[in-house]
């Protein structure tokens, strides 16, 4: 079975008439998604719907890496304030991964993924505002966020796929070689892209989730810092839990330069996007970084860094 094949299979597994585990309220914000004449109006009812959805949504916006002046304490105000593209690929974001874990049969998995995801996202985050990096904050949190849809498809709707995969990883094989092996030659980035093409996400959050962009060749490149902020900060966390100091410093040798930051001020900002993640008050991430021990893993590595 070639890659064309093995990607229609993918395509038939999210299709969300094909679906039942799609929840109606995320097809509609896909619908939304979609359509460039949506309102604001439309988009707060659609959310305020699914009580769990309002609330985690109102979480992320208040939360450290969207602190503003005063809270917000409405899904109108958060419209209002982040913008109607932005909130809404933020409610699809959120609502699709609530609809991944109920899916999946990797309950334990898909929340240490999430977990891994919304840690990497503060960082983005936080990164940017400390380095003054040329990138629209709310842009590079939602980017770095589906940074790995491609994986969590894959974990979510071809689990037996996704374990081969990780069989290879655990060995020692990247993740582009593992899913490239499993996958008839498609990588989890160019499922992510298909996917989120499909769904109509934007062209910078496609293009973000890259593995290896392009370097910035100068301080007014924003796409480019954005794609790079996105793969250095999941690449960062997927190392601090299962890497080795060898593939941090070599991460650190080609991303330090570019994104201004060090060893030391590394292992700073994963703890602080870890204080972020724990604050969120999610079950799903509050389980998902217990079972990652991630604190623990930052600590031992720290202590191992020269």
């Amino acid at each position: 079975m070639g890659p064309d094949k093995t990607l229609r299979e993918i395509f038939s597994k999210v299709n969300m008439s094909e679906l039942p585990a799609m929840s109606d309220h995320v097809e509609e914000l896909l619908q939304l998604l979609n359509s460039d004449e949506s309102s604001a109006e439309e988009i707060a009812a659609v959310i305020l719907k699914d009580a769990s959805l309002t609330t985690k949504l109102l979480q992320v916006v208040n939360s450290a890496f969207y602190s503003r002046s005063a809270p917000i304490s409405n899904i109108s105000r958060a419209i209002t304030t982040l913008g109607l593209t932005t909130l809404k690929e933020l409610a699809v974001s959120l609502a699709l991964f609530e609809d991944f874990l109920k899916a999946g049969v990797e309950k334990e998995e898909i929340s240490k993924l999430l977990a891994l995801c919304f840690v990497s996202a503060s960082q983005a985050k936080i990164l940017c505002r400390a380095k003054k990096i040329n990138v629209q904050e709310e842009e590079v949190f939602i980017c770095t966020l589906l940074h790995q849809l491609g994986k969590l498809i894959i974990l979510v709707y071809l689990p037996e796929l996704y374990r081969k995969a990780q069989d290879l990883i655990d060995r020692g094989y990247s993740d582009e070689f593992a899913a490239k092996t499993v996958l008839n030659d498609l990588t989890f980035s160019s499922v992510g892209m298909e996917i989120a093409r499909f769904w109509n996400f934007s062209e910078k959050i496609v293009l973000s989730m890259g593995q290896n962009p392009p370097q910035p060749t100068n301080k007014f490149d924003s796409q480019l810092y954005l794609l790079n902020v996105a793969a250095f900060c999941n690449r960062l966390t997927s190392i601090l839990c299962y890497g080795s100091s060898l593939e941090l410093g070599e991460l650190l040798l080609h991303y330090g330069p570019i994104l201004g930051i060090s060893k030391k001020e590394a292992f700073g900002l994963a703890n602080r996007s870890l204080e972020v993640a724990e604050a969120m008050s999610d079950n799903i991430i509050r389980f998902g970084l217990a079972k990652l021990k991630i604190r623990t893993r930052i600590a031992q590595k720290a202590g191992t860094s020269p």
